[in-house]
């Protein structure tokens, strides 16, 4: 069948998603292409359909043969309550001067334009309470069955307020005193009670106890390896038996590496620090405590959309 005129625009509008430059365009196909099928093969293989194919691929993934990277994991208690205070004077400062940017590091939640974009911060929070469900219902769990659920590093209760829906209570944790502060404010004001806030503090870490759910999502990251281990095993200690442990953690990027002492001789944090720990060092400490891997999945691009970063959401039972 001979190429029509409807033709060559419905491959331009299908294949290309835009308008034909002209009239003339259109003839040349027409009269190039004896055929639909001619003409379909022509704007396939054409080399604006290979940019718009390369532009939606993927980005490149972590190469399987990385080597191992040298990051210290553990700390003696003393060294551990210098790494906590260190670490909390960041959280602290930045909770006091810009809360919801320090949440989402986006320019239209700094102090100067928050007001005008409140509603959107916290609507954001739904989606990841979503993604808490979503992960839930994949191993065959439902928000009914839990009901005490801890949220660790709540912020100003971004994804709080949405997590107080869906559970009968919620512990919201966090270091920083004016993100905890502004939180009672804001979940205050859309009139929610069933919650509890507690700070974490150098003296201890997890201060809520008695829940059998624990989510967290770009929290832990901010905080060095030590730190990360020594939560996560207070937590799989806390977890109550038949509980879940949703949480998401770097644990690869390229030429990372951590040491205390040299850390610490940096000087006070003065930028939003985003750390590493191994896949296996988590694996290894849930074993230890009796939990189950669940699920496991990329989500590299929660960090950054790069082939020199790995990321993963872990979800683990306990009994």
């Amino acid at each position: 069948m001979p190429v029509s005129r409807e033709d060559v625009v419905m491959a331009y509008r299908y294949i290309l998603g835009r308008e034909p430059e002209n009239e003339a365009v259109i003839a040349a196909h027409m009269a190039g292409n004896e055929d639909r099928h001619a003409m379909r093969m022509t704007f396939l293989q054409a080399s604006e359909t290979l940019e718009i194919v390369n532009a939606r691929a993927l980005p490149p993934s972590l190469p399987l043969d990385v080597p191992a990277l040298p990051i210290q994991l553990t700390a003696d208690a003393e060294t551990m309550a210098s790494l906590i205070s260190y670490t909390g004077k960041y959280w602290e400062e930045v909770g006091r001067t810009a809360p919801h940017w320090s949440v989402l590091t986006a320019p239209e939640y700094r102090p100067e334009h928050i007001d005008a974009n409140e509603v959107a911060f916290f609507e954001s929070g739904r989606d990841d309470a979503a993604l808490l469900v979503a992960l839930l219902r994949r191993i065959g769990r439902a928000p009914e069955e839990f009901q005490r659920c801890a949220e660790y590093g709540c912020g100003v209760g971004r994804i709080t307020t949405h997590l107080a829906k869906l559970f009968p209570q919620v512990q919201a944790l966090d270091i920083s005193r004016p993100h905890l502060e502004l939180a009672r404010q804001t979940l205050a004001r859309f009139g929610q009670t069933n919650l509890e806030f507690h700070q974490v503090t150098p003296a201890d870490l997890h201060p809520a106890q008695g829940f059998d759910l624990w989510f967290t999502r770009i929290v832990l990251q901010h905080n060095p390896p030590p730190i990360i281990m020594a939560i996560l095993d207070k937590v799989f200690g806390l977890l109550a038996p038949g509980g879940v442990a949703v949480f998401q953690v770097p644990t690869y990027r390229v030429r990372y590496s951590f040491e205390i002492g040299a850390y610490m001789q940096q000087g006070p944090g003065e930028r939003m620090e985003v750390h590493v720990v191994p896949q296996k060092a988590v694996l290894d400490l849930a074993a230890r405590h009796g939990l189950q891997l669940a699920d496991m999945r990329e989500d590299t691009p929660v960090v950054e959309n790069s082939p020199n970063w790995l990321s993963n959401t872990f979800v683990f039972c306990k009994g």
